[in-house]
C-alpha cells in the first residue's frame, strides 16, 4: 500500500512533510522590507522521506530540496524545486526507495531476478549524489552539497539541475564536508578525507580565479594534507575553522570504522552502521599553516566532545604570546542517532532529542617550546576563562570557557555571524534552537562578550538557520539584517521568510507564500549581480 502522504496531512510533524515544487510563487510581503535588501536566498534541505510505500529511515536522508526567495524592489518571489540527482531518479523511476542513504539501506531492482541482483551488488554500488544539507556558490556556478563524495551542480535561476560530479573523479578524496569557507582573496576551501591504508585528512581548494568557468570545482585541488593516526578510523568533521593563517581541524571521538564502511557499502547497507563514538579518545586539534600547508607541530587535547558545527575561529596575541582562539557548538555524545533525526521517532510524534549542545571556546597557545613549564596555564589574557596546560608528554590540555551564560545555553545549534568576520576577532554570533523540550522553537542573538542573548520566536513556528546580511556601509558587526525560512507548525498556515533587525532582533517583515516545506538545513544569501 503506498503510504505517500498530501502535503496536509495532519498526522505527520510539519517539518517532514512533503515539498511542494512551484517556479516562481508571488509572496505577500508584510512590514517594511529594508529598500536596500536586493537579492536571493538560496537554501537546502531534505524536501520528502516517502517514496511510493517505501519511507526514509533519516531526517539525512530525504531528497535534496532547494528553494529560492527572491527580493527586488521591495518585493519577494519563490521558487522550489528537487535537485535531480541520480539517487533521485533512480528512485522516482522506480517508485520505491532503492538508493537510500546515510541511515537507510538501498537495494537492487526489484523487477531482475535473484542472480542479476546478486551480480549487482557485487559489481556496482548505488548512487550517493542526494547532496541535501548546504548550498556553495562560485560566482556563477551553484552547487548542493553534503557531507559526501559528491556535489551536484545546478542553476541558481531556475534551480534546475546540471550534473553529479563525483569527488574521486576529480582527486583522491573519497568525502568531504558540508560547510567550505572562502578566503579573503576569494579562494574556496573545504575538508577533504582519503580512506585507505594510507588515510589523509586533506585540504582542498578551488582558486577564486577559476570561478568565471562554468564549472570551477572541476578545478578542486589537495592545499595540504594530514596522514592520519589511527587510518582504519578516521574522524569525522562536518565543519572546521578558516583564520588568515591556519585551518584547524576538530579530530573528534566519532570516527568512521573503515572496515564497517567497506562492508556496509559493499551490501549496500547504510552509514549509519559505520559510524562509531570512542568514548575513551579525546578531541585533538589539529592546526595546519594555511600558506605552507605543514602541521603546526602542537599537539592540543582537550576533553572527548561531538561538535557538527564551528562557529568561528580568529588569531590573537598578548604580551608577545600568539594565540588561536576557536568557537564551536558543542555537545558531550554524538548526536547523529537519536530524537526526530530518526524518522520512525518524528512519524511517532517525538519531536525533542535530549541533547544540550554548549556554546565553547577553546583557545591555543602558538608560542609553546620544550621549555615550557609543565602544568602551567599558557593563556595569558585578561577576562579570558579558558585554560591550556601543557602536560608532561608535551601536549597542551586545553579546558574551554563557555560563550553564554547557562540560563541561555543548552538548547541552540546551526549558529552563523557576519562573514566579514570570519577568521576574525567578533562580537555576536545566531543560532536557532528546534526539536527542544519546554520551549517554544527560537532564533537567538548570541552576545560573546556580555554572554547574553535575545530571542525571537512565534508559537507554532519552526524558524531556520539564521543568515546575516549586512547593511551597505555598515561600519558596525551587527548592522544588518537576520533572514529565516519559518514554517508553520499548522499545515494550513502560510511558510514565510522572516526578516529580523540584527540589531534589536525585533521583526521588520515577513513574506508569505502558500506552499509545502519541511526543515531545511543549510543556505546562502546572494546579492543582487549588477
Amino acid at each position: 500500500m503506498n503510504s505517500k502522504l498530501s502535503g496536509k496531512d495532519k498526522s505527520y510533524p510539519t517539518f517532514i512533510r512533503p515539498a511542494t515544487e512551484k517556479i516562481a510563487a508571488q509572496c505577500t510581503a508584510k512590514g517594511q522590507i529594508p529598500h536596500w535588501l536586493e537579492g536571493e536566498v538560496l537554501r537546502n534541505g531534505p524536501g520528502e522521506f516517502e517514496v511510493g510505500s517505501d519511507k526514509f529511515n533519516h531526517l539525512f536522508d530525504g531528497h535534496a530540496f532547494v528553494h529560492k526567495f527572491t527580493i527586488s524592489g521591495g518585493r519577494v518571489t519563490y521558487t522550489g524545486r528537487f535537485i535531480e540527482s541520480n539517487q533521485y531518479k533512480t528512485n522516482k523511476e522506480h517508485n520505491r526507495i532503492l538508493c537510500g542513504g546515510f541511515g537507510t539501506a538501498s537495494y537492487t531492482d526489484p523487477c531482475k531476478n535473484i542472480f542479476s541482483r546478486f551480480f549487482t551488488v557485487l559489481t556496482t554500488r548505488p548512487y550517493t549524489d542526494n547532496c541535501n544539507v548546504n548550498v556553495a556558490s562560485m560566482a556563477n556556478a551553484h552547487y548542493t552539497i553534503t557531507d559526501g563524495g559528491d556535489v551536484v551542480r545546478f542553476d541558481a535561476e531556475k534551480l534546475e539541475t546540471k550534473n553529479s560530479i563525483a569527488l574521486t573523479d576529480i582527486l583522491n578524496v573519497h568525502f568531504s564536508t558540508a560547510h567550505p569557507h572562502y578566503d579573503t582573496n576569494g579562494d574556496y576551501y573545504n575538508l577533504g578525507l582519503t580512506f585507505g591504508r594510507n588515510a589523509f585528512y586533506n585540504v582542498v581548494r578551488v582558486p577564486a580565479s577559476s570561478f568565471n568557468k562554468q564549472d570551477p570545482m572541476q578545478d578542486l585541488e589537495i592545499h595540504a594534507k594530514i596522514e592520519v593516526d589511527t587510518p582504519l578510523q578516521p574522524t569525522y568533521f562536518h565543519s572546521f575553522a578558516l583564520t588568515p593563517n591556519y585551518i584547524i581541524i576538530h579530530d573528534q571521538p566519532t570516527r568512521f570504522d573503515v572496515l564497517s564502511t567497506q562492508w556496509n557499502r559493499a551490501l549496500w547497507q547504510p552509514t549509519t552502521g559505520s559510524i562509531i563514538n570512542d568514548t575513551k579518545r579525546q578531541s585533538v586539534f589539529l592546526v595546519i599553516d594555511k600558506e605552507t600547508g605543514e602541521q603546526v607541530p602542537i599537539k592540543f587535547k582537550s576533553e572527548g566532545r561531538f561538535c557538527y558545527h564551528f562557529i568561528n575561529g580568529f588569531e590573537m596575541a598578548n604580551e608577545g604570546q600568539r594565540y588561536l582562539a576557536v568557537d564551536m557548538c558543542c555537545h558531550k555524545e554524538v548526536v547523529l542517532l537519536e530524537g526526530p533525526l530518526v524518522l520512525d521517532n518524528a512519524r511517532m510524534g517525538i519531536t525533542t532529542n535530549k541533547s544540550n549542545p554548549t556554546f565553547l571556546r577553546f583557545v591555543m597557545p602558538l608560542d609553546v617550546s620544550d621549555s615550557t613549564g609543565k602544568g602551567q596555564n599558557l593563556v595569558n589574557i585578561d577576562g579570558c576563562q579558558a585554560t591550556a596546560v601543557m602536560q608532561n608528554d608535551g601536549s597542551v590540555f586545553l579546558t574551554p570557557e563557555s560563550l553564554l551564560k547557562k540560563e541561555f545555553s543548552g538548547t541552540l545549534e546551526l549558529p552563523r555571524i557576519n562573514y566579514k568576520y570570519n577568521g576574525r576577532k567578533y562580537r555576536y554570533f545566531y543560532a536557532m534552537s528546534v526539536f527542544t523540550p519546554h520551549c517554544e522553537d527560537h532564533l537567538m542573538k548570541c552576545d560573546n562578550i556580555t554572554k547574553t542573548g535575545i530571542t525571537w520566536f512565534e508559537e507554532g513556528c519552526t524558524p531556520s538557520e539564521p543568515v546575516f546580511v549586512e547593511r551597505p556601509g555598515a561600519t558596525e558587526e551587527d548592522d544588518g539584517i537576520i533572514l529565516s525560512t519559518v514554517i508553520n507548525k499548522d499545515p494550513n498556515k502560510s511558510v514565510f521568510l522572516l526578516i529580523l533587525d540584527a540589531k534589536t532582533f525585533k521583526e521588520l517583515a515577513r513574506a508569505e507564500v502558500e506552499t509545502n516545506l519541511p526543515i531545511s538545513f543549510h543556505g546562502i544569501f546572494e546579492e543582487k549581480k549588477q
